[in-house]
């Protein structure tokens, strides 16, 4: 026997709890808690009758909250897990509970609310003081795990899929994964035919994506690889999916549907492009794989893109929790957002180019929906076996982009960048060899307001940053931090000073209407700008 009274409680809990852990019978909450409670009556009577009046120590009739986080512990799995970053502040580790049955077999699941109510099995009147120390106690004495982050490794819903192997293992406490697919990995499924009496028509999986994607073959193979994506989350995708029409009934919101199903409840979050950079909005990506939204407000501009960026490509972001301590998180999963517009973002770099994939969709389906298939079609169970078995039996890691998402994509930067949608249109027709800076401002100023607004706010020194950045596009142009003499380079008449009504490049000494003679400015000693190669 221990020497103290909570050296006695806890000798026995740990005895009660080893013996459970070595015993093959299954033994319930109250089993136990009763076995522990018994237990340390008898060592404690035991204690009572030798000991010295005043000494006595008190018979437990409940379990105490150490007794209690211990319990967890070890029968429960609970463990602190580590989420791709280096954490020394442990209040920042996510705390997470393993789940051997039911619809979250396999997972740990982080709900502080989950372990509560487990808690509470041994102690049902548990107070918030108590249930307080247990949840420090898990913090100070939970083992610490790293979250499974092997790409080849998928949770699915009934056990762990080997993407290399093709095969099938049961799941194990010993791989952390926070979500999984809610759908079961089937080696037999096959594409199964609908058939529906009312309309006469039938359907399979493979011919309405085929249809959606209005019968291109490559298209329609992007669209299982994104589909596959959803389901693998630890593959560094390092992009996120824009489905893109103008038009409403084209197949967007309908596929979501099949993403959504696929990946399975509680295991898909729903963040739109401006909530990125809003405070309390990243905190559903925790436990999640998948972000799939189909609607996105028109006309959104996004100002801040940080964690928009590191999100979609598995970099830190910082997850501020309402009510609780932030935690540097690094996301592991997919996007797919849907747009009826193509949205505006401040940043312009190539960075962030290379992390869209534009698939546009272009087919109408108005006057031909067929709501059975998003309400009852896409729900079945052989129907998403089938989707699932698909995916996991191609192989492949990165995209095959076909040269219509490119196109697209062109499409939007022009969109995206006005001094881009500028230099495509006026580079071609500039005369002169040195261009100056200045002179380029004035001329976007004035392009600017004709072809898209009245104004734009960006001053000389973002506009040059714009510009350049864009540069290295045309070939047979260049750039150097210096000055250049202009020589003969700005010789000829540059028409486009006329076509604008730039009166300050106009020739002050001419007062005619040749417009030539307009057109050659007089020329200072010197100028910063960019060369003809």
């Amino acid at each position: 026997m221990a020497n103290t009274y909570e050296g006695t409680i806890e000798n026995v809990t740990i005895a009660s709890v080893d013996a459970v852990l070595q015993s093959t019978k299954p033994v319930t909450a109250n089993e136990l808690k009763g076995t522990i409670i018994a237990n340390s009556r008898n060592e404690i009577l035991i204690y009572n009758s030798i000991a010295q009046p005043g000494a006595k120590w008190k018979v437990p009739t409940e379990l105490v909250p150490f007794q209690i986080a211990y319990i967890l512990i070890k029968l429960h799995r609970i463990a602190l897990i580590k989420t791709g970053v280096s954490e020394k502040d442990e209040e920042k580790l996510l705390l997470g509970i393993y789940v051997d049955d039911g619809k979250d077999e396999g997972i740990y699941v982080t709900s502080e609310t989950q372990i509560r109510r487990i808690a509470r099995r041994y102690k049902k009147s548990l107070t918030k003081k108590e249930l307080g120390e247990i949840m420090d106690i898990l913090r100070e004495e939970a083992p610490r795990m790293s979250r499974c982050e092997k790409k080849n490794l998928i949770p699915v819903n009934n056990g762990i899929f080997d993407f290399e192997t093709k095969k099938l293992m049961p799941f194990t406490p010993d791989l952390v994964f926070l979500d999984k697919s809610r759908v079961n990995y089937n080696p037999n499924a096959t594409n199964i035919i609908i058939h529906n009496d009312e309309d006469g028509t039938d359907w399979d999986v493979e011919s309405w994506i085929l249809d959606i994607m209005d019968n291109k073959k490559d298209m329609a193979e992007l669209i299982w690889q994104v589909i596959g994506a959803t389901v693998r989350p630890f593959v560094s995708w390092n992009r996120a999916c824009f489905m893109y029409s103008e038009v409403g009934n084209n197949g967007k919101g309908t596929l979501c549907v099949l993403l959504r199903n696929l990946v399975g409840e509680g295991s898909h979050t729903s963040i739109s492009l401006s909530e990125f950079s809003k405070d309390f909005m990243l905190e559903s990506l925790i436990g999640t794989s998948a972000i799939i939204v189909d609607e996105n407000d028109v006309g959104t501009y996004i100002d801040k893109a940080a964690n928009l960026k590191a999100v979609i490509t598995g970099d830190v972001v910082k997850i501020n929790r309402k009510f609780k301590t932030a935690i540097s998180f690094r996301y592991k999963g997919f996007m797919v957002q849907c747009l009826n517009e193509l949205p505006r973002i401040k940043d312009k770099s190539d960075s962030w180019y290379r992390r869209q994939l534009f698939i546009p969709f272009t087919k109408s389906f108005t006057g031909k929906e067929r709501r059975y298939i998003k309400d009852d079609y896409l729900n079945r169970r052989e129907v998403l076996e089938y989707a699932l078995f698909r995916v996991l039996n191609m192989n492949y890691d990165d995209f095959d982009v076909p040269q219509e998402c490119k196109d697209v994509m062109d499409e939007y930067k022009s969109f995206n960048d006005p001094v881009r949608q500028f230099m495509e249109e006026i580079m071609p027709q500039l005369v002169w060899d040195l261009v100056p800076f200045t002179f380029l401002y004035d001329l976007y100023k004035a392009w600017y307001k004709r072809n898209i607004a009245d104004r734009d706010t960006k001053s000389l020194k973002v506009f040059k940053k714009d510009l350049l950045n864009v540069l290295p596009e045309y070939s047979d142009w260049s750039y150097e931090d210096k000055t250049y003499k202009p020589g003969s380079k700005m010789d000829k008449p540059e028409p486009l000073i006329f076509d604008y009504k730039l009166e300050e490049f106009y020739n002050p000494n001419y007062k005619g209407n040749d417009v030539n003679k307009i057109c050659q400015p007089m020329k200072k000693s010197s100028y910063t700008g960019i060369v003809r190669v």
